[in-house]
C-alpha cells in the first residue's frame, strides 16, 4: 500500500468519515434545527422549512457544480477551502440570527458544506469497499445526530442558536487538519476492476434511470427529514417528547448503519433495496393523521434504520455503474438536489399544521424511486452473468 493518502490507508478512510459528518453537520440533526428557528427565532413553519430549503440548495448547486469541475483542482487544496467556506457561513450565522442576512449566512454555509460533502462521498468512492465504507461513516454521522438531536432543547436553552453555530465553525475550521490524509485526484484510486463490470460501460438510459431514482428518493428523505419533528408537534406531542423519539431514531439508525456493514457483500442489493424503500412507505404511512407517542416513535425508528442500512447500497450500486468515479459525483449531486428540494417542495404543502399532503407527496416519491432504481439494477444483474446479450439488449 502506498502512502497516508491512499484512499484505503486507515487514516484517510477516517478523514473521509469526519469529512462527511462535518459536512453534514446541520442537516443531521435538520429537524431539530428547523425547530428552533421557530421558537428560537419566532419564525412560521413554512419560513423555517425554507430556511432548511435555502441551505440544501446551496449544497446542491456546490456538489452539481463539482461533479463538472471538480477534477480540474487538486482535491486537497479545494477541501481546505469549502472548509472555510463552510466555517466562515456557520460564524456569520452565529451573527446574524434572526435579522435579515441570515439566510445569506445559511446559504453560504450550504455551499462550503456541498463541497465536504461532495469529496468526502469521491474519497469513499475510490476506497476498494465503498458499501462498508460508506456505512461506516453513517455510523459516525448517526452517533452524533442521535446526540444533537437529544440535546437541542437544552441547547436552545443554555447557548442559543448563535452558540450552535458558533460551534459549527470552531469543528469545522479544526477539521482542515485532515487535509495531509486526503488524496489529490481521482488518480490515486486503487486499481482494480468493481465485479461485473463491463468495459462498454452501462447504457446511458440505464445510468440516467439510477440517477433520477437516487433524486427522487432524496427528495422524499427531504421532505420527511425537514419535517418530522413538526408533524410531532401537530400531533399534539410534547416538544421534548418528540425530541427524544427522534434521539431514540437516531441510535436505532446506527443499527441500520451497522447491518449495512453486515449485510455488504453477503446479501443481494434487490432485497436491501425492497426492504429499505418500501419500508420507508409503511413508516411514513403510519404518520398519517395524529399518530400517538408510540405510533410516531416506531415510525420515526423504522424510517430512520431503513434509510441508513438502505443508502450505502444505493450509492455504492451507482457508483459502481462505471468504476470511475464519475457516478459518485454524479449521484451526489443529484442527491442533494433531492434533500435540499424535498423542504422547499414540503414547504408549499403544508396548510394550517396539517402535514397530510407532504406526507402522501413522500410516500409517492418513495414508491417511484424503487421502480427507477430496481430497473437498472435488474439489468446490471444481467450484464453481469451475461454482458454482451445484456448491451445489445439495451440497446
Amino acid at each position: 500500500m502506498r502512502g497516508r493518502s491512499h484512499p484505503d490507508h486507515p487514516l484517510a478512510i477516517a478523514s473521509f468519515v469526519l469529512l462527511g459528518t462535518i459536512g453534514v453537520l446541520s442537516f443531521i440533526v435538520q429537524p431539530a434545527l428547523v425547530q428552533g428557528f421557530v421558537t428560537q427565532l419566532h419564525l412560521t413553519e413554512t419560513q423555517a422549512v425554507d430556511l432548511a430549503g435555502i441551505e440544501m440548495s446551496a449544497v446542491a448547486l456546490m456538489t452539481v457544480i463539482l461533479a463538472f469541475v471538480g477534477n480540474r483542482f487538486d482535491w486537497r487544496m479545494l477541501t481546505i477551502g469549502c472548509l472555510l467556506v463552510a466555517g466562515a457561513g456557520n460564524f456569520a450565522s452565529a451573527l446574524t440570527a434572526g435579522g435579515s442576512g441570515f439566510g445569506a449566512a445559511r446559504f453560504l454555509a450550504g455551499l462550503g458544506e456541498g463541497g465536504v460533502i461532495s469529496l468526502s462521498f469521491c474519497f469513499v468512492g475510490l476506497t476498494r469497499r465503498t458499501d462498508r465504507n460508506l456505512a461506516y461513516y453513517l455510523v459516525v454521522l448517526l452517533a452524533y445526530g442521535a446526540l444533537g438531536i437529544w440535546q437541542a432543547p437544552m441547547l436552545f436553552d443554555t447557548i442559543g442558536l448563535k452558540g450552535i453555530f458558533l460551534i459549527f465553525t470552531v469543528v469545522t475550521l479544526l477539521s482542515i487538519a485532515c487535509a495531509p490524509f486526503l488524496p489529490r485526484s481521482s488518480d490515486d484510486r486503487h486499481q482494480h476492476q468493481h465485479e461485473g463490470h463491463s468495459a462498454l460501460g452501462p447504457p446511458v438510459l440505464l445510468m440516467i434511470s439510477a440517477l433520477t431514482g437516487v433524486l427522487v428518493y432524496n427528495l422524499a428523505q427531504g421532505i420527511a427529514w425537514a419535517n418530522l419533528f413538526l408533524i410531532g408537534i401537530a400531533a399534539g406531542l410534547r416538544e421534548q417528547n418528540v425530541a427524544d423519539a427522534l434521539f431514540i431514531s437516531q441510535v436505532v439508525a446506527v443499527g441500520g448503519a451497522l447491518a449495512a456493514i453486515v449485510l455488504a457483500e453477503r446479501i443481494g442489493r434487490m432485497h436491501v433495496f425492497t426492504v429499505g424503500i418500501l419500508g420507508g412507505v409503511l413508516c411514513i404511512g403510519m404518520l398519517i393523521g395524529t399518530p400517538g407517542a408510540t405510533t410516531f416513535l416506531i415510525a420515526v425508528c423504522g424510517f430512520n434504520f431503513l434509510w441508513n442500512m438502505v443508502q450505502p447500497f444505493i450509492l455504492g450500486a451507482v457508483n459502481e455503474m462505471d468504476g470511475k468515479g464519475l457516478m459518485m459525483r454524479a449521484a451526489i449531486a443529484v442527491q442533494m438536489i433531492g434533500l435540499g428540494g424535498g423542504p422547499i417542495i414540503s414547504g408549499r404543502l403544508i396548510g394550517g399544521g396539517d402535514f397530510t399532503g407532504v406526507e402522501w407527496v413522500c410516500i409517492g416519491c418513495f414508491v417511484l424511486s424503487f421502480v427507477l432504481l430496481v430497473l437498472p439494477l435488474r439489468r446490471r444483474h444481467i450484464t453481469a452473468v451475461h454482458p454482451h446479450a445484456a448491451f445489445a439488449d439495451a440497446n
